[in-house]
C-alpha cells in the first residue's frame, strides 16, 4: 500500500494551500490595532511577516510580505532518504500602506482603524495534469500555470485590544491586476479553449473580498495569534463568465505565529 507523508514548509500557515493549484493566494491580513504615537506591533508566521507604526495617535503606516512555499513529499516504501519537490503554488508579495486608527471609549480597549495601500507580487502552480504523467513525459515548465499581478486594498477593522487578549474581524477589500500570465504547452492536455480561459486572465483588474478573523493570546508585549480569513472573487463580467478561473483563487487561507508589541499604554496597564 503505498503511503505519502507531507511536511509543509509552513504547517499552520499553509494548511488550505496544501492541495490547491492557485494562481492568487490572499495574504495574512495586518491588524495592528494601534491606540497611541509611537506604538509598534509585529508578527511573523511561517509565510507572512508584519509591522505597523502609528506616528501619530490616529495616523500609522504599515508593511507586509508573503512567501508561499512548496511542499516537501516523501516518497513511498518508507524509503524517507530522497524527498521530491511537490509542485504545489508558490511566489507572494509585498505591500506597503497608510490609515488612520482610532481607540475608543474612556477605557480605550476598543480599536476602529481603515488602511489602504498597494502591493505587488506573483505566484506560480502546476496544472493537475502535471502528477498523471510519467516521468519521462512531463517537464516542470511543461506544466506550470504563472500569473505576476498589482493590487490595491482597502481594509475597515474593529477590536478590542487588551493586555492579554485582542480579538478583531476585518473586511479587506483587494483590486487585483493580473498581468505576464503564462500556461506551459501541456497544459490542460492541450485543451486550448481551457487554456484560453486561462489566459483571460491576462490584464483583468477582479475585485476580492476578504473578510478575516484575528485573535492574538499572550500577555502585554508577546502574544500567539491565529487568522481565518476567506477570498471571494466579486466578478463582474457575468455570471457565465469564466468559472474555471475561480477555481484558482484560493477561497480559504489560515495563519498563526508570534505577535509583537510595543507601547506605553501595556507598560501603565490601560
Amino acid at each position: 500500500m503505498n503511503k505519502c507523508y507531507l511536511f509543509l514548509l509552513a504547517v499552520p500557515a499553509l494548511a488550505f494551500t496544501a492541495c490547491n493549484r492557485n494562481v492568487y493566494v490572499p495574504n495574512q491580513v495586518n491588524v495592528p490595532l494601534l491606540k497611541e504615537k509611537g506604538e509598534v506591533k509585529a508578527s511573523v508566521s511561517l509565510s507572512d511577516w508584519q509591522a505597523a507604526y502609528a506616528i501619530t495617535d490616529n495616523f500609522a503606516i504599515m508593511a507586509n510580505g508573503q512567501y508561499v512555499s512548496r511542499l516537501i513529499r516523501f516518497e513511498d516504501d518508507d524509503d524517507y532518504e530522497d524527498p521530491i519537490v511537490d509542485p504545489n503554488t508558490r511566489g507572494g508579495l509585498f505591500e506597503v500602506g497608510a490609515g488612520y486608527t482610532k481607540a475608543l471609549g474612556t477605557s480605550k480597549k476598543a480599536v476602529f482603524e481603515v488602511y489602504g495601500g498597494y502591493g505587488f507580487g506573483g505566484f506560480h502552480t502546476y496544472e493537475s495534469a502535471y502528477l498523471m504523467k510519467p516521468d519521462s513525459v512531463r517537464g516542470y515548465d511543461d506544466y506550470k500555470l504563472r500569473t505576476k499581478f498589482h493590487k490595491f486594498f482597502i481594509q475597515p477593522s474593529f477590536g478590542m485590544s487588551h493586555r492579554i487578549v485582542e480579538v478583531a474581524v476585518t473586511t479587506r477589500f483587494s483590486l487585483v491586476k493580473f498581468h505576464d500570465v503564462a500556461s506551459g504547452s501541456r497544459t490542460w492536455d492541450g485543451d486550448q479553449f481551457a487554456r484560453m480561459d486561462f489566459q483571460d486572465l491576462d490584464g483583468k483588474l477582479i475585485p476580492f473580498m476578504e473578510p478575516a478573523a484575528t485573535v492574538r493570546v499572550g500577555y502585554k508585549h508577546v502574544k500567539w495569534f491565529w487568522q481565518l480569513r476567506a477570498s471571494v472573487p466579486l466578478r463582474t463580467d457575468g455570471p457565465e463568465a469564466g468559472p474555471t478561473l475561480n477555481n484558482y483563487f484560493q477561497p480559504f487561507s489560515f495563519n498563526t505565529g508570534i505577535s509583537v508589541n510595543f507601547g506605553n499604554w501595556l507598560k501603565e496597564g490601560k
